[in-house]
């Protein structure tokens, strides 16, 4: 693998030393943050967008780009490395994840062919990087205006953040907005609630905020084309807009539907370069399916420089042009305090959910989130028992091992179809697809966060941990407990309760399946024992499954320990199944329980248990 790894950096060194960088063309990225396909060049007038719709008319519009996952960073850090999150165990949120030795960040390949490559300013790539390696410049002055000479070619991003799901809240909006006159700015009643919300005030507002938001971003895009225009490198620089993924609302950002990962892609190549790289003409709408990994690779072949064997992206422009894939993959993790795991393959017309944490509410209790109008309007109607069955849905526990939509029938996906015997060949078909990618890219987080943070000290980054044929037997074996502990089984329970495995990881899974399937008593003698353990994530779902069986005193003497681990993983993966247990576990042991000033997701469980939000 030394060998390997040193050969493609050789190569790469000589193929750049003869390349001009000179010859290259400059690559502008203009992102936003949080926007679905909301512009009036894909049909949505909610919003005002002139710049982008004439931008739209000068470029190629792909109607099929996704994002790998429904939240920022995690989104950002399959952008970045061209790689997805899953395979580098970045894919909860504020990840720090090592990267292995062969790995870069993409922008460190141009800058090292010689482009000049500057980000302004958000990186939020849920990695450990080294920012003088990456960029010339990342800052709030970052610019391709500061390159040394006029003849040097840039990569320059910039990201806007006036969109982000805080800008929908009013306290962050009116900052957003107060330049934007009154006759610009969106009326509550014009707005269209899509089936995913109740038809309230609250929820009309949120929705005129957030095209109030757009409008905005769309003049800063304007002048930021314009500034290109200006400077006479409009013919001689490919510009691509995009969202790191979809709409800030509830049941969109942090999710993997089409709803919070369905982002515009608009790609400018002028007319003097639509040739060389291929490119479609102007005005022309491209359906191929495209995952925004695609983007590092793209610049890449774009910039003449070879596309990296460890990207699991492929280029869309260039020699090196795909055709589209039959399918894109996205999967949700940890999302601040609250655990999930989540894993997603969508066909043209199909999306396949894989819920690996059922137990758990799709809208669980996200501190952060919860200053959504929206959401709060929903827990409202919810709690009144006034919230529609096809919204309330989101609330319930447990949920499907498995969901299916049909994308042509029901775009915003709200029916399920997994247990329909007319679309089984095509459940069979994502479901094969599914486990075919989590075991090709080796999906670590099938490990918990607490065994992921050992296994990255053991190794040095958390890719290495199923490398080689072994951990891809490993990760198979992982997948199918996973997956035995989704459908929540109490017969199943029964028979694993016979022979727990040798794997930590593996066990962790099947005692979290005698924990949650059905009743936890019967189960108790086992879990009694497994309390025991040297490993603390063993030891946390062996006492969740205790506190399940009212064995109180038991689960609150483990967790009462375990709180006060050094370990902040453990810590919070204790408060977390503290305040999960309920009322009479909280009680147990309120007084044991604390958070430090550097522990903020601890902090917010911590305040959700003990009701002093």
């Amino acid at each position: 693998m030394r060998y390997r790894l040193n050969l493609t950096t050789l190569i790469f060194i000589l193929i750049s030393s003869v390349t001009s960088a000179a010859e290259s063309p400059n690559i502008v990225w203009i992102s936003c943050e949080d926007i679905s396909p909301q512009l009036g060049c894909y049909g949505d007038s909610t919003a005002t967008t002139p710049n982008l719709d004439k931008f739209a008319a000068e470029s190629t519009l792909f109607t099929h780009a996704f994002s790998c996952h429904g939240v920022c960073a995690p989104s950002r850090t399959g952008i970045i490395t061209g790689m997805y999150p899953i395979s580098l165990g970045a894919n909860h949120m504020r990840s720090k994840a090592v990267l292995p030795d062969h790995v870069k960040l993409f922008p460190q390949y141009l800058k090292e062919a010689g482009y000049y490559c500057t980000n302004n300013s958000k990186t939020d790539y849920n990695l450990v990087w080294n920012q003088k390696a990456v960029w010339n410049e990342s800052s709030g002055k970052a610019h391709w205006k500061n390159r040394p000479s006029k003849e040097t070619p840039f990569f320059a991003v910039f990201n806007l953040t006036m969109t982000h799901e805080s800008k929908v809240w009013p306290k962050g909006w009116i900052d957003v907005v107060n330049d934007l006159p009154e006759s610009q700015r969106h009326k509550a009643e014009d707005m269209i609630v899509p089936p995913l919300y109740p038809d309230t005030p609250a929820v009309r507002e949120d929705l005129a905020r957030l095209a109030d938001i757009i409008t905005v971003m769309d003049q800063e895009v304007g002048t930021l084309l314009q500034e290109l225009s200006d400077a006479g490198l409009a013919e001689n620089t490919i510009v691509m807009f995009w969202s790191d993924h979809g709409n800030g609302l509830p049941r969109s950002k942090r999710w993997t539907y089409d709803s919070g990962s369905h982002v515009p892609l608009i790609v400018r190549v002028p007319e003097s370069l639509r040739e060389q790289y291929q490119a479609a003409p102007a005005g022309t709408h491209d359906d191929r399916m495209v995952s925004l990994i695609d983007l590092g690779p793209t610049v890449l072949t774009v910039a003449g420089i070879p596309t990296p064997a460890n990207m699991h992206g492929s280029s869309f422009l260039g020699d090196r042009r795909n055709k589209g894939p039959e399918f894109i993959h996205g999967a949700r993790d940890r999302l601040d305090e609250r655990f999930d795991m989540v894993r997603t393959v969508r066909s043209r017309t199909h999306r396949y959910v894989r819920n690996l944490m059922p137990w758990r509410p799709a809208l669980q209790h996200v501190a952060y989130g919860e200053q959504n109008e929206i959401l709060r309007d929903m827990r409202r109607l919810l709690a009144a028992g006034e919230l529609a069955p096809q919204i309330s849905q989101w609330f319930d526990s447990p949920r499907a091992a498995e969901e299916l939509y049909d994308l042509e029938a029901d775009p915003w996906e709200l029916v399920n179809l997994a247990d329909d015997p007319a679309h089984k060949a095509t459940l069979e078909t994502l479901r094969t697809e599914c486990d075919r990618w989590q075991v090709e890219v080796r999906d670590v987080h099938l490990l918990p966060e607490i065994m992921l943070d050992e296994a990255e000290r053991e190794y040095g980054s958390r890719w290495k941990t199923f490398q080689g044929e072994e951990g891809k037997l490993r990760i198979q074996r992982l997948l199918e407990a996973a997956k035995q502990t989704s459908r929540l089984d109490p017969i199943t329970a029964k028979a694993v309760s016979g022979q727990l495995d040798s794997d930590p990881a593996v066990r962790w899974w099947q005692l979290t399946l005698l924990a949650r399937a059905g009743n936890a008593e019967q189960f108790a003698d086992i879990l009694s024992k497994e309390i025991r353990s040297s490993n603390p994530a063993i030891q946390l779902a062996a006492a969740a499954g205790l506190a399940r069986a009212n064995r109180t005193e038991d689960a609150a003497a483990a967790f009462k320990a375990l709180i006060k681990s050094e370990n902040t993983f453990v810590r919070h993966a204790a408060m977390l199944e503290i305040d999960e247990a309920g009322e009479q576990i909280i009680n147990a042991v309120r007084d044991d329980i604390t958070a430090g000033p550097d522990e903020e997701y601890v902090r917010r469980l911590y305040e959700h248990a003990t009701k002093s939000e």
